[in-house]
């Protein structure tokens, strides 16, 4: 069914597939189209160069470049971003002058801000995203728990996952509040019915925003209070068992809607933002780096950065990456329409 809006806006368009969107032309009907997102960052998985491409059909009061930053003050960082956006000669000499590059060490296993990420591309291997998760949660030494083969512990980040959309909401035409990406971190658990049917884990859980003179009663969880920091915590339950009234097709309040996040992968660290960020790049990945993987990671962090790697590795992405350009694309479609 096509819907109508007066305002349509879209976020984070380069990730959006040029199938998708055509998609979404179709289902909606709109006075105005907000599109907003960084040409240089990561593209879609699939093939998606629409937003790129489509500044050059529209006039030029159609389109607002956004040229300054506003996640970080810090005058090293902001060069930064701007040398790799251009990929100009100097790069390598403010990686090197700012410190943003380091030896591959046991420093990155130490948290040098209370709200940090590590980001790999990889999952296996030593510095992939589970060994870390792996060993920065045996750092910590607070309460835990296990359900299966996950183990929870108070203090653990976290990320909400693709089920967190369904598993807050009631019906399909809730906006999701707690969603998809939404940065928090455990402040609570406790087990209630243990061994019985009815058994289920009680979390409590501090997001990262705060969720004021908000009405949840049509939601899945309660807001119990505030942390120091404003952010509002939440509570939910997660069932052992299915319940006799979830379908099959529906949203299961048995599956735990949130991943440890010590670290994760550079994809899905877009459109998130961390008072310090660790890169690590590796020999066995180093080809799998492109400039647009690359600024997207450095530019997720507002006070610390540190890419972890080889001087050798350091210099192979350094001297392969560079932006992409759709400029042979435009031109093809500019035929095409005339």
């Amino acid at each position: 069914m096509r819907r109508e809006y007066d305002i349509l806006i879209i976020d984070e368009c380069s990730t959006i597939s040029n199938q998708n969107m055509r998609k979404l032309l179709e289902l909606a009907k709109f006075n105005l189209l907000v599109l907003v997102g960084d040409t240089y960052q990561i593209e879609a998985i699939e093939f998606g160069n629409w937003f790129d491409a489509v500044r050059s059909f529209l006039p030029k009061s159609a389109v607002y470049e956004l040229a300054k930053p506003y996640r970080s003050n810090s005058k090293q960082l902001l060069a930064l971003w701007d040398n790799v956006r251009k990929m100009e000669d100097d790069v390598l000499d403010r990686l090197q002058g700012g410190e943003f590059s380091a030896n591959l060490d046991p420093a990155i296993f130490t948290i040098a801000e209370d709200e940090e990420i590590i980001l790999c591309l990889n999952y296996g291997r030593l510095y992939g995203i589970n060994n870390i998760n792996h060993f920065m949660q045996e750092n910590n030494n607070r309460k835990e728990m296990w359900r299966g083969i996950q183990r929870y512990k108070v203090g653990d980040p976290i990320l909400f996952n693709d089920s967190a959309d369904k598993f807050f909401t009631r019906n399909k035409e809730q906006v999701p509040i707690i969603h998809n990406n939404m940065k928090a971190r455990i402040v609570d658990f406790i087990t209630w019915d243990k061994d019985r049917p009815t058994e289920r884990i009680q979390f409590d859980i501090e997001i990262d925003r705060p969720l004021i003179e908000l009405n949840v009663d049509d939601y899945d969880f309660d807001i119990i209070g505030n942390a120091e920091n404003g952010h509002s915590i939440i509570r939910f339950a997660v069932n052992k068992n299915k319940s006799t009234d979830e379908d099959d097709d529906g949203a299961t309040k048995t599956i735990v809607p949130f991943q440890i996040a010590y670290a994760v992968s550079i994809h899905k660290a877009q459109g998130l933002e961390y008072d310090s960020v660790k890169i690590i790049i590796t020999d066995e990945i180093d080809e799998l780096i492109t400039h647009s993987i690359f600024y997207t990671a450095i530019t997720r962090a507002r006070k610390k950065l540190k890419i972890y790697w080889t001087q050798a590795v350091e210099k192979n992405v350094l001297d392969r990456i560079e932006p992409k350009n759709n400029s042979h694309d435009v031109a093809l479609l500019k035929s095409e329409i005339n």
